[in-house]
């Protein structure tokens, strides 16, 4: 075997602390390329990854020097270039994976809402527990009070209570209500709110000339065409399908939508909806991002990032497209809490490659949302509520306490932290669970709890996309108001008033 002479030992080892040396700089340098002007980047894994690698590359020559210096302090001053630099390498790489570290652990992970930007929420407590016809009388309070506060409901050249220029929703417009149906009993959208959801749009002061989608991916649980037995609403029977029939049979264009049915298509923009509906997929810092393209019950091609397809104009139409966010308040035994933001796991696939439901954590809604473009407004279902932490997302008929509130927001974070400050944290403690709260910690004051890690990190994702949102309850600007409908006692022929039996807080019991 051919020995090494000293000369070769040399080269060799001046060729590997070179070469690490160089990497660590090249690590160094891709990190912050990358991150730019924005540090926030530093949380991301593959920027991980290069402060780990340039932290070991600066810091084995050091370690091996010093090492070399306690057998012979000669080699001290021989190898002092190589010492300082990767002294100074491992000094700037520490300061960087200081901040990476503070970065990710922060609530905000470096980005901030626009200065002086306040959130809006809306609530409306009492919410009448029977529906009337399709109105769902609740709702309706809770579109006045947007209204009161110049968030019209309905865009219109008529100014009224309810509608003016600036509304939410046209005459023409297709509108997608995302629900969730992933779940039965009370842990699915309620139904009578989403009637009478419906009636509000087709009541639409300028005429309603547009279209209602009623879409859903419920992943692995079969939507059984929408017409399940077991649905959220005083008839428990009343499903989404029959809900969308009779709207059809008055005349108006509403149908459903199973993203389910194609969760494992991919497609792409270039492609007809005529050829086959499925899954856009974009890569992002946060993962892959998916979203579906569909054709609804009319025949108009929808894409929910570049809006409905003009088939004359040859061109998409974004402006027409709105949606309408429909998630149920619920506890969530690996997220803590799912809302506004955890609803979107219904309208992205967990097919494909995407890993979506784990990259909840990391803040992937919050970048679909990013990327398609925020709720034209949510609308945050707890007339029904399961207070039991860590138990949800399924939400059983005996499980859950009617709490006959709603809340309504065209900020998802801001509805999402509000809500579960104001009425999901309360009915734990209603229900006799105190701090620490078992199962994944649901505190919305605590920056490293599971439900803040998400949707801090979704925020930052949004606020990355240019949309302004908060996470602070400060910032937020919240009225409520209650939509209790005073009806006069029914009397007995002897007229002894008999009291009227009390809906709010019941615990419902299994039939």
């Amino acid at each position: 075997m051919a020995t090494r002479t000293p000369r070769t030992q040399f080269l060799l080892k001046r060729w590997f602390v070179g070469n690490t040396l160089l990497t660590g700089f090249f690590a160094l340098l891709w990190l912050l390329l990358r991150s730019g002007t924005r540090p926030s980047r530093l949380a991301y894994p593959c920027q991980q990854a290069a402060a780990t690698t340039a932290s070991l590359a600066f810091g084995a020559p050091l370690v091996a020097a010093l090492i070399a210096a306690r057998c012979l302090a000669g080699r001290l001053i021989r190898n002092r270039r190589v010492l300082a630099t990767a002294a100074v390498g491992l000094f700037v790489t520490i300061g960087l994976w200081g901040f990476l570290s503070r970065s990710t652990a922060s609530s905000t992970y470096g980005l901030q809402p626009p200065a002086g930007y306040r959130a809006e929420v809306f609530h409306v407590t009492d919410c009448p527990p029977d529906p009337v016809g399709d109105h769902f009388p609740g709702l309706e309070s809770l579109l006045r009070l947007m209204g009161e506060h110049n968030r019209k409901f309905y865009r219109s050249t008529t100014v009224s209570s309810l509608s003016g220029p600036d509304g939410i929703i046209a005459g023409d417009d297709v509108v997608v209500i995302k629900i969730n149906y992933q779940w039965t009993a009370r842990g699915g959208s309620n139904t009578d709110l989403l009637r009478g959801l419906i009636r509000a749009l087709v009541d639409h002061p300028d005429g309603f000339t547009g279209e209602i989608v009623v879409g859903e991916n419920a992943q692995f649980a079969p939507v059984e065409g929408f017409d399940r037995s077991g649905n959220n609403a005083e008839d428990r029977s009343l499903s989404p399908y029959d809900v969308v029939v009779g709207f059809q049979n008055l005349g108006f264009r509403v149908s459903l939508s199973n993203w389910g049915s194609v969760r494992s298509v991919e497609t792409d923009e270039g492609v007809p909806c005529d050829q086959g509906w499925g899954y856009v997929l974009v890569d992002t810092e946060a993962g892959r991002v998916s979203y579906p393209k569909f054709t609804t019950g009319s025949g108009t091609c929808v894409s929910l990032k570049h809006g409905i397809w003009d088939q004359d104009g040859g061109a998409w139409d974004r402006s027409r497209l709105k949606l309408i966010n429909l998630p149920v308040l619920k506890p969530h035994w690996i997220y803590a809490v799912t809302s506004c933001v955890k609803n979107y796991m219904g309208v992205v696939t967990n097919s494909l490659g995407t890993n979506s439901h784990d990259g909840v954590v990391g803040g992937l809604m919050g970048a679909v949302m990013a990327e398609t473009g925020p709720p034209d407004l949510n609308i945050l279902d707890c007339i029904w509520t399961n207070g039991h932490p860590g138990s949800g997302p399924e939400a059983g008929y005996a499980f859950t306490t009617r709490t006959d509130q709603l809340v309504a927001s065209t900020d998802p974070i801001a509805a999402d932290i509000w809500a579960t400050t104001n009425i999901l944290i309360p009915a734990f403690l209603a229900n006799g669970y105190t701090p620490p709260w078992p199962g994944p910690n649901p505190a919305p004051d605590y920056p490293n709890s599971m439900f803040r890690t998400y949707l801090d990190r979704s925020m930052e994702k949004l606020l990355d996309g240019g949309y302004a949102v908060t996470n602070d309850i400060n910032s937020i600007d919240a009225y409520s108001s209650t939509a209790a409908i005073r009806r006069p006692a029914p009397r007995r022929p002897s007229g002894r008033v008999i009291p009227e039996r009390p809906e709010n807080n019941k615990q419902e019991v299994q039939p």
